[in-house]
């Protein structure tokens, strides 16, 4: 028991500073993410935070198995510089008590991770999407004077002066193909006036020109008044149920291949804390005297090969792959830690 605890106690040490630093991390990422919903659609801050809530599952799905695996490598190798290994070794413990001892853990981070990616990720997804369907239909416009990059429905917008929804000095420009001159063209306005009714967003033009290409060089067009509408693209999954989020991956729909990729991947990296507990006393269990601390460089390079893998596989065999990948990435971390692990100790 006192070698249970004292090997759960270098694990906690490393595991809950490598989770913190890691979910600020991806905070950051998702913040960033949400930014770009932000772009054009005012939001209130709470809102902003309900976003942010949204996505906690998928992140901590992410966080968690990478933050496991560290910890339980790091923590044994910090316990083999520090010759507390060894000379548990040296006692009589054998490297077999590790999986002991860390399979409880292992297998609770497993079973967590299932229920994020297939209870919590999809109803966070399905709420998300939910939410943005709902802001869409009374979308308010946050057009930015003077900055580039901004877009509205199709068209990308640059305005010199605006308040209120009412712009002055308006660029338009779209490089869709497709008949007719609201498809690929270049259009200025002295006065822009927009709303949105019901998700669709009404452009009032006065004052401009449209520049077009035609098949024999560039039209010309010059217009008192004008109006584009643009209708906000509803994605239709809001209302979905658990069960048929997750039969999408085995039917014929535009979202199956992304619901198989979605699939095969919560499976492989909800397995990742399970499959591995080779690579722990592989990458941690070290003799200070005769090998350096690679431990570290050895973790990143596992953990890549792993992701590089699952990537492969839920591309192109994600249903297949996703049964074989454990069992072959299970049984190498087997060999190698009788051949430079077992029979040393």
């Amino acid at each position: 028991m006192r070698i249970k605890n004292f090997l759960f106690q270098s694990f906690a040490q490393v595991f809950f500073p490598v989770f913190l630093v890691l979910f600020f991390i991806a905070s950051v990422v998702i913040f960033i993410r949400i930014a770009g919903v932000t772009f054009i659609v005012k939001i209130s801050f709470l809102e902003l935070l309900t976003l942010y809530f949204y996505t906690l599952p998928t992140m901590l799905f992410f966080v968690i198995p990478l933050s496991f695996f560290v910890a339980c490598v790091l923590g044994l190798s910090h316990l083999s510089f520090d010759y507390e290994l060894p000379v548990l070794f040296a006692l009589g413990m054998p490297p077999q008590q590790i999986f002991k001892i860390f399979l409880p853990i292992a297998l609770l981070a497993s079973v967590s991770l299932f229920v994020l990616s297939f209870v919590l990720t999809p109803l966070s997804d399905i709420a998300y999407r939910q939410f943005l369907e709902e802001r869409k239909s009374s979308i308010d416009i946050n057009l930015q004077a003077g900055e580039f990059g901004q877009k509205l429905g199709e068209w990308l917008v640059y305005v010199q002066r605006g308040k209120n929804d009412v712009y002055e000095n308006i660029v338009l420009l779209s490089l869709q193909k497709g008949e007719g001159s609201q498809k690929d063209g270049l259009i200025f306005a002295k006065r822009v006036s927009i709303e949105n009714i019901d998700g669709v967003i009404a452009v009032h033009l006065k004052e401009g020109k449209i520049y077009r290409k035609v098949s024999d060089g560039m039209e010309s067009v010059n217009f008192d008044r004008m109006v584009l509408r643009s209708v906000v693209d509803f994605t239709g999954d809001g209302n979905m149920g658990l069960m048929e989020y997750w039969k999408r991956a085995f039917y014929e729909n535009p979202r199956q291949d992304k619901t198989k990729r979605n699939l095969s991947m919560y499976v492989l990296l909800s397995l990742f804390p399970l499959i591995s507990l080779f690579y722990f006393p592989l990458l941690g269990v070290k003799n200070p005297r005769y090998q350096k601390n690679y431990t570290i460089l050895q973790t990143m390079g596992v953990v890549g090969t792993f992701f590089v893998l699952m990537y492969l596989v839920t591309t192109y065999v994600p249903l297949i792959g996703m049964v074989l990948l454990p069992f072959i990435w299970c049984c190498v971390g087997y060999v190698l830690y009788k051949r430079y692990v077992a029979r040393f100790y």
